[in-house]
């Protein structure tokens, strides 16, 4: 156990060196040009909208290419074969988006034999693991959460590992991911209202400290309105305590700058 604790940590040493440079990085689920996104060095990009040849395309302009991977949610625009029983309810914040029994065999084979075979088929540099944060809805799934992390990362250990949030496991799992990416850390958005909000500092005060101390590359992932100007407060916000940022809507649908 010793030696494999030893070999992840070199390994994710190795892999965090190839972006602890980056210092401009974008996110965005709809489909995009490598025209669109000059200057950037780093995407989280959805991997079921573009080619392999498409991929390599942004390779080409030295941009390294992180594919999204929601390990916790039947995304039913997806149209995954999946069984019905597995669900265990809908996700009230997002359409289409359902938790499901991630200790489900069927689960299992869906992540490690269809989602990450597929990622890997088109060239991308690493994965973005999103709904690590299932285990504060349902903790017995804290266990199974912790070996799909380092089962991605064993088998896939050429590649970044980008982990979103995860507060609850972020001493344990530090020692598997490349770089984790706070989302909302010095913004918040209603859901209901549909409105945006800058945090106040007693607000995110604690956790920076928090993600200061985990030796980790930390990207900010804050919501703002198109055209907000407040979004060059939040920015510098997030470069004063050492972190790489970056603001879109809450939709995540076209490239800001």
């Amino acid at each position: 156990m010793l030696v494999l604790i030893c070999l992840l940590t070199i390994s994710s040493i190795s892999q965090a060196q190839k972006i602890d440079h980056i210092k401009k990085y974008a996110v965005c689920y709809a489909k995009i040009t490598p025209q669109e996104t000059s200057g950037f060095e780093l995407l989280i990009l959805d991997p079921d909208i573009y080619t392999k040849d498409e991929i390599l395309d942004f390779k080409k302009r030295g941009v390294k290419t992180i594919a999204y991977l929601n390990i916790a949610e039947f995304e039913t625009y997806r149209k995954p074969a999946l069984p019905e029983s597995i669900i265990i309810s809908k996700n009230p914040l997002w359409e289409g988006h359902f938790y499901v029994d991630i200790n489900s065999r069927a689960w299992e084979d869906y992540i490690f034999f269809d989602r990450i075979p597929k990622i890997i088929s088109k060239e991308f540099d690493g994965f973005f693991i999103d709904m690590v944060d299932i285990v504060s809805i349902f903790p017995n799934f804290e266990d199974k959460i912790i070996d799909y992390i380092k089962r991605i990362k064993i088998q896939n250990d050429d590649k970044i590992l980008i982990i979103n949030n995860g507060w609850v496991l972020l001493d344990t799992l530090k020692s598997f991911a490349d770089a984790f990416l706070i989302e909302g850390l010095f913004t918040r958005y209603n859901f209901k209202t549909k409105r945006y909000f800058v945090r106040f500092e007693k607000e995110y005060k604690d956790r920076v400290e928090i993600l200061k101390k985990l030796g980790k590359k930390i990207f900010t992932l804050d919501f703002l309105p198109e055209n907000d100007k407040r979004k060059y407060f939040v920015k510098s916000l997030s470069l004063k305590y050492g972190f790489t940022p970056y603001i879109s809507t809450i939709e995540l649908n076209k490239i800001y700058r």
